[in-house]
Formats: C-alpha cells, structure tokens, sequence
C-alpha cells in the first residue's frame, strides 16, 4: 500500500461510536507532593553567583543567591505544590536553590487541579455583573474607591486567588529553570520582599493574571481598572540579580480584554516592578514582550535608594515602563527596544525619568515603528534626568533627549546626573545589538554549564540555510466586513512569502489551503487567544466530493499548510465531523490541521477533531519536515496525532476524548506514526499533560501505521503526565498485522495514574533521553531551533 495518508488503514476494525464524545479542558493530573532534594556538581548553573562588575548587584558583597546551598537543599520541582513547599522549606536563613523543571501552571490546587477565576469567587458573593452594576461612575460617582458589600468580596476573592499564584521568594535563594525542559511559571507572581541575595534565572514568566482587578474611578481623568500582581515583585529588596528570564502576557493579552466604564479592563499589572528602597539591582539580557506596564522603578516620587542596572535586555511589543524611574540611579546599557506593535500593545514611550530618578542610558540600540518618532522614546514630568550617549535608533546615532525636549519645551528632561557608572562589565557598541540579542536574551537560553546557544549536540547552522522571507506586509480578516478580507483563504490567496495574515474574532467556516509557494507566512489571531478566532469545517476522508470521489484523509483537513517556515499563532482550527451524524460513511478519518512542510511552528493554538485531528506529513518520506507545537491544545479519540514527519509536541494539553467505551474496553489511540526506518526522529510528545474524561485503561498511547515495508513509526512520549485513561498495561498495541513491539516507541520519566514501567512499557535510559528532546529533534541539517 503506498504511504499515502489519502490511503491509511483504519485498522483490522472500527471501534463503534457510543454517543456524543465531550471534550473538557485538559487540566494538570494529581500526582504525589514530593519535593526532593539533588546532588549537583559545584560548577553547575543553578549554583553560578553574579560575575564581578556585572551592574549594581554586583556591590559590595555581591549576589549569590542559593550558591552555598547543601546537597540537602537543592530541590527540584514541577509543580506548584512542589514549588511553594520547596521556598517555604526551613529554616528561612539557610541558602536554597530551587530548580523548576518544566513548565508550572500556579493556577492549580495542591491535587494538581486547575483552577479558575470562577473557583476563586465562589463562595465569596462576587459577581463581575454586580460590581459592575454597584460601581457604575453613574450610580457611584468618581470621586472614591469602591466600597462596600461587591468591593468586599471582590477583595475576598482576589485574596482566595493570591494563596495559589503567590510565592515568596526567600533571602539567599537561586529559583532557576533546568535548562532544556521549557522551564516557567505561568500565572505565578514571585515576590522578593525585605530580603538580601536572591537570583531568579531562565524561566518563562506569562499570564500572571488578576481575576478580579479594581475599578478606581480617581486614577486620573477617567478612571481606571488596576491588577495586583507583577510577574517578579522586589519590594525592599537588597542584591537581586534577574538574569535570562521571558515576561510576557501571553496567551491572554490584555489587549483582548474589553472596555468597561469606557477603559481597558487591565488584568495584568507589572512584569518586573523593582519598588519599597529596593536596592542594588541587576537585570540582565531578559526578554520583554507582550505587555503594557513593564518596568516600575520607584513605588512613588518619594521612594529611596534603587539603585539598578539594566544591560542586554530585549523589550519588544511593550506599551511603557522600560522603565518608568521616580528614583534612584539607574543605569541602562546594551538594550534592545523594538516599538512594533504587538498582540494589540502599541508602543507609547520605552524610558521616563521623573523627581528623583537619575539615569544614564548608553548604548541602547532602538528599532522604530514607522508611526513612531525618535522623540517618543523618552518621556518626563520634567523633574527626572537622563545622561549617557552611543544610543543609535535604526542604526543611526541620535541625541534622544535633545529630540524629546524639541518636542516637549514645557517637560524637558535634564542632561546631568549626580554619579558615574563603573559597574559596567559587557559595555559594547550598539551596533549589531538586536541581531545579537535574539539569541542570547530570554529564558532557555542558558545550558547547564551556564553558556549560552545551542546545546552542544545539535548541528551549528549552516551558511547555506535559507533564511525566513522578510515580507513585511500584514492582511487582516474580519468576518464581519470591516478589514481588507472577509475569509482567511481571500488574505491567504493575496498574501506572499512572508507575509501575515492577521484574522479577527470570529468564526470561520471554511477550508484553507496555504500552498508551498507561500513560504514563511505567518497566520495570527488578533486577540492572541486561540478561542477567539475558530477556523472550522466538517469534511471526512469519505465525504462525496463535488464532481465525483471522496476527499481522502489529507484532502479532508479543515487546514492544509504546505509551505516552509510557516507560523501559526493564536487560533482555533477544528473538524467538526462526527461519526453518529454519517453512519453510511466509512472512512471516519477527519482532520483539521495537515502540516506538510518544514520548519513550521504552532503556537498558543487549538486542534480539535475525532479521528486524525493533526496529521504531520513529509511529502518526500525520507525528506526534512520539521514542525513544532508549543503551548498549544489538541483533542481526538483515534490515531490524531499521526503521519511520517518529525513533530514536537512541546508544553502542550491533551486532551483524549470519551467514545463510551465500557470498562476494560477500548476508547481510542492517541498516535499512530508511519515514520520511514531512515529517519532516527518522528514524534515527540515532551513536557506535556494528557487529560481524559472516558474511563480508566480504556485507552493506548499509540499503534504503528505500516502502509509499507519502510515505515517503522516512532514515538517518544517523556516528562509527560498522563491520565488514568491510559492502560498502564500494554499501551501500546498492533496495527494492520504490524507488531508494536517491531516499531520505535518509549517513555522517560512520566507521571501520573496513567504512567508505569514494565516489559511491555519500553522506557529510554538517560543517554537515551539525552538525544531525545525537542532541540535534537528539530535541529535537522541547518541548526533550526524554535525551542528558546
């Protein structure tokens, strides 16, 4: 039988449909509350201190956070049971460090259970409704804060959510990400507070969202709604280094929140707000991105000591506050600012310098918007200083002050400050900064050893790689009539190599085709959240086509991408056809998203169908076709994730779907690969959580599609927490008189009810484990590496 996913097998039988399958959002599994303490060679990462020189943490007696610490005091954590029980360890004034593996969500409850805004008011009397109705600036008035019975609830639930997403971080203290394991907190606010020495590296810090901001109808003219939570919070804190760390809002960007009271309603506040005489600071080559109010320096005009450096840091897509200084003396070296827009946040100033702050800025390298102007990027109340020089904006060397106080006569920013910079180790030209920077600023940068760049297995890129079309253009779609195109297709039709394609809220129901000549295009969601903007169609591989025949199982997919270096972000892309509806139809295979090229990445998006959901295709068997998930949500009951290509699955939910099956039955299969007996890497499910309502040992991990005597599938699923859904006898099983024990399939270091071990559950050893990990997989010929 060719290898052809228009051809593929069901299998020796069809499992019957037994009602209507319910998909449920895939949530974390409970697992054990057991924080173990590592023996960690001296000269690892997680025990590094601050280099000499390295800004104003480097003062004095430095910063070396956890460095001491004994072997019993190393802990390792991946949840957010684990991580609260790990900063909370005593005693309180004894070094610790704390390594997070993986990516913790801190919207959990100590079971593992996630939680959401709705489980933090109930029971309090909050309703957004009823605040919103108690409030109104035209029943309240605007000339005080809420009160009463709704703001006391609100302050009840907002309290109940702070218990989960709160953690505070101790003195003498490392939290750092294990490098290569996508390591961060989503929706965690670490707070460093009146304590000495601490060292926060290589985590993904997002969505650190407050459910339950506070209307102030007297924060200026209009009012405004206010969060309470920053992503890191120093609040009289001493010696602080911040270093190799991503903020972002992401994937729920405030942009997407509506108007109430005729203003954003903001649920996020602060990334990194550095305030209450928090002093000597060092914040360096961190990733900024995604977000309004990055950077506080100062709790008010009135706040002393801060004293902070800032050097190769990236701000990119941020609206203000990098930083906002009241106080202190703040130096700025080596930065990076990008004002193009981004996920709706419009830049509005990078540095503000008011009262006392005094701030020298050197050698920051600026890339502007074309609606943007070199004298936007300062901004003050003509109270604040700013000195420095070497500052370049598109390259070009430009005096910022002088062109900010041209166009502010009556708020100029004074040129003198009352100190001189001599921690100052990495000060370098401007020059080359942004292309330098994309690689080495943000979290997963870092490798074991403390170096940064590709880890030492994978291939250095190649001279001769085909670099990703510049483009340069932006399509938007809107259902509704109100943007350039009505349907994705139209602005995929119009678009060349290269260029995005931006797509509003709305349902789409239609069939998209992005054909191989549209290399590097970039398909966006507008809201950034991949509910908002669904695309969506119900064709089956037996569905009658116009004109004669039937679709097959590729040609049945709601989207096809078959072009290179393709970015997908922030959508949904379903298959809504469902057996019961067709009961003469017999090939049930629907997919919703066919990935046929190489180098193309998913992102912050959903995939959901029945049977085939996500098909990852190399056109050529043997050929190079890469692509990567990341933080996205897939849903299916049989074989839906499957095909010959090397796929990722990075960080993402699982979620397999309840068929009805009765106990000791069979509900479903998660993968079914036919990768070629050539290739050493097919898919990879990594660092994940896989989620099920059916019923317990109802379900295989995977089965080997063999339409020919070269495909010899292989499946890798590791640190992966799976369901009691799973059997955790014999996961896997045969296909078309394929044995599975002939294919390539294993686990490493999963948890969970639905995990175990045994002959008949192959388990890789950690030499194996070591090449099987998404960078690995992905780094091909040329190097590619999305993973950072």
């Amino acid at each position: 039988m060719p290898a052809s996913p228009h051809q593929r097998p069901v299998g020796r039988r069809r499992l019957a449909m037994a009602g209507a399958a319910t998909l449920v959002a895939a949530g974390l599994g409970a697992v054990p509350l057991v924080v173990k303490a590592d023996a960690v060679a001296p000269a690892d990462l997680a025990h590094g201190a601050l280099p000499a020189r390295d800004g104003w943490a480097a003062s004095g007696s430095g910063t070396t956070g956890g460095q001491a610490a004994a072997a019993a005091r190393v802990f390792t954590v991946s949840t957010r049971a684990e991580l609260a029980k790990a900063l909370a360890a005593g005693p309180a004034d004894a070094p610790r460090i704390v390594r997070v593996k993986g990516l913790i969500d801190a919207s959990t409850d100590d079971g593992g259970k996630r939680q959401n805004c709705a489980d933090y008011a109930a029971g309090t009397g909050y309703s957004l409704d009823a605040y919103l109705k108690a409030y109104d600036p035209a029943v309240w008035g605007r000339g005080e804060l809420p009160s009463g019975a709704q703001e006391n609830a609100r302050r009840a639930a907002q309290a109940r959510q702070a218990a989960r997403m709160v953690f505070t971080v101790p003195a003498r203290t490392t939290v750092i990400g294990v490098p290569g394991t996508g390591a961060g907190i989503r929706g965690g606010s670490l707070v460093v507070k009146n304590v000495d020495n601490v060292i926060i590296r290589n985590l993904s810090l997002t969505d650190v969202r407050d459910c339950f901001p506070q209307w102030d109808p007297t924060d200026g003219s209009t009012g405004n709604w206010n969060s309470a939570y920053d992503a890191v919070s120093l609040r009289g804190a001493t010696h602080v280094w911040v270093d190799h760390n991503s903020f972002s809002d992401l994937p729920h960007p405030d942009s997407a929140e509506p108007l109430r009271f005729g203003r954003h309603y903001q649920v996020h506040d602060g990334a990194l707000d550095i305030t209450n005489a928090s002093d000597l600071v060092t914040v360096g080559y961190n990733r900024f991105a995604n977000h309004d109010k990055t950077m506080l320096i100062g709790s008010s005009d009135q706040d002393t000591k801060l004293r902070v450096t800032l050097h190769h840091n990236v701000f990119q897509g941020v609206v203000q506050r990098a930083p906002l200084a009241r106080v202190g003396r703040i130096h700025l070296y080596d930065n990076s600012y990008d004002t193009t827009a981004s996920e709706g946040y419009a830049h509005s100033y990078s540095v503000n310098s008011r009262a006392g702050a005094q701030v020298v800025a050197q050698n920051n390298h600026w890339k502007l918007s074309s609606d943007r102007k070199a004298s936007q990027l300062f901004s003050g109340d003509g109270t604040g200083a700013i000195a420095g020089g070497g500052n370049l904006v598109g390259g070009a060397p430009v005096d910022l002050v002088a062109a900010h106080n041209g166009a502010n006569p009556g708020k100029k920013i004074k040129t003198t400050v009352d100190w001189k910079p001599t921690l100052t180790a990495g000060l370098e030209p401007a020059a080359g900064l942004p292309k330098k920077l994309a690689v080495q600023a943000g979290a997963g940068v870092l490798t074991e050893t403390g170096g940064k760049g590709p880890v030492p297995s994978a291939p250095t890129p190649s001279a001769t790689a085909p670099s990703r079309p510049a483009g340069g253009r932006t399509l938007t779609v809107a259902a509704d009539g109100s943007a350039a195109h009505r349907s994705v297709q139209a602005a995929v039709d119009a678009a060349t190599a290269g260029d995005t394609v931006l797509v509003a809220r709305g349902t789409y129901r239609e069939t998209v085709n992005v054909p191989a000549s549209k290399r590097g295009l970039t398909l966006k969601g507008a809201t950034g959240n991949a509910e908002d903007v669904v695309i969506t169609y119900d064709n089956a591989s037996g569905t009658p086509k116009p004109g004669g025949g039937t679709y097959g199982t590729a040609g049945s997919a709601t989207a096809t991408f078959s072009a290179n270096d393709v970015t997908v972000t922030g959508v949904t892309v379903e298959n809504t056809w469902e057996r019961s509806a067709h009961p003469g139809v017999k090939d049930t295979q629907a997919v919703a998203l066919n990935a046929s090229g190489d180098r193309q990445q998913y992102l912050n998006s959903r995939f959901i169908g029945h049977q085939d959901t996500v098909l990852n295709w190399a056109p050529s068997a043997t050929g190079q076709y890469r692509q990567y998930f990341r933080h996205c949500f897939v849903a299916g009951d049989v074989d839906f994730l499957f095909g010959n290509a090397t796929a990722v699955y990075d960080h993402v939910n699982i979620t397999l779907r309840d068929r009805g099956a009765a106990a000791g039955g069979h509900n479903g299969y998660l993968a079914a690969p036919n990768t070629d007996a050539a290739k050493p890497y097919g898919i990879l499910i990594t660092d994940s959580t896989i989620s099920s309502p059916a019923r317990p040992r109802t379900y295989y991990l995977g089965r080997p599609w063999h339409p020919g005597a070269s495909a010899v599938g292989r499946l890798v699923v590791r640190n992966t927490s799976l369901p009691a859904a799973v059997k955790t006898e014999g996961p896997w099983t045969d296909m078309g008189g394929f044995s599975w024990k002939s294919a390539r399939f294993a686990e490493y270091a999963n948890t969970g009810p639905g995990a175990g071990t045994g002959t008949d559950r192959p388990q890789l050893g950690p030499d194996q484990a070591a090449s099987h990990t998404a960078r690995t997989y992905l780094a091909g010929t040329d190097g590619w590496n999305p993973t950072g």
